[in-house]
């Protein structure tokens, strides 16, 4: 896992290079009757068994944008219902993971941001193309943790959630743990994007020239998926 964890550093200091230059240029009726009197209610359907309720959030939830989201060879859209979370405030940690937000329970559900570490990234899918700027999310990192120097603004990335731990039937206040995975070549992000899901992930990290291991954050981010 050391060897691993260095050559991941190696990667995320050529992403961190490329997501700063990003910055200087361009600078997620069952029941009876009552009353005769009452009107007639509409019949609910049961979902089938296995079948997952895809969430709409509430008109009192107030939303505060929206991103992409891959899971399960789909894509959906993720709605932000709450800033960010890192404990001590920004700049968020890349390398330590942190408490969680208080009062929340386990299991709390991954989300696994994708940064691309290679310079050619035309075309490529990215959930938050513009470096240190998407909704609800910090703006710089510490990267020191994982030997990078100090802060950088956030890289821009794409996002995978597993749909066996939260999935599409999440509420919208859900707190989701930031994993992160930089991805080394364009193929591999290629096969992420096609794929769409945590399996195909896992593939690809399963070879070390491809991706690097998870690399654990204290960011916590809120939000649904519909």
């Amino acid at each position: 896992m050391g060897n691993l964890l260095t050559r991941g550093r190696r990667w995320l200091a050529a992403a961190a290079a490329v997501a700063l230059a990003a910055t200087v240029l361009a600078l997620a009726a069952c029941g009876e009757e009552e009353e005769a009197a009452q009107p007639a209610t509409t019949p609910q359907t049961t979902p089938a068994a296995g079948q997952r309720a895809q969430p709409t959030p509430s008109p009192t939830v107030r939303e505060l944008g929206t991103t992409s989201g891959w899971a399960a060879g789909a894509t959906g859209t993720v709605f932000y219902t709450k800033n960010f979370f890192c404990g001590q405030g920004e700049p968020c940690i890349v390398g330590q993971d942190g408490p969680a937000p208080s009062g929340t329970r386990e299991p709390i559900p991954t989300v696994w941001v994708l940064v691309p570490l290679f310079s050619e990234t035309q075309g490529i899918e990215l959930h938050c193309p513009q470096a240190g700027s998407c909704p609800a999310h910090p703006r710089q990192v510490d990267v020191s943790r994982i030997g990078l120097g100090q802060v950088i603004p956030l890289p821009p990335h794409s996002h995978i959630v597993d749909p066996q731990q939260a999935g599409f039937s999440t509420a919208p206040d859900t707190p989701w743990r930031a994993v992160v995975v930089g991805i080394k070549n364009r193929a591999a992000w290629d096969r992420i994007q096609a794929g769409k899901s945590l399996q195909v992930l896992r593939q690809v990290q399963a070879n070390e020239a491809d991706a690097t291991p998870d690399i654990p954050t204290n960011l916590y981010l809120f939000f649904g998926i519909r």
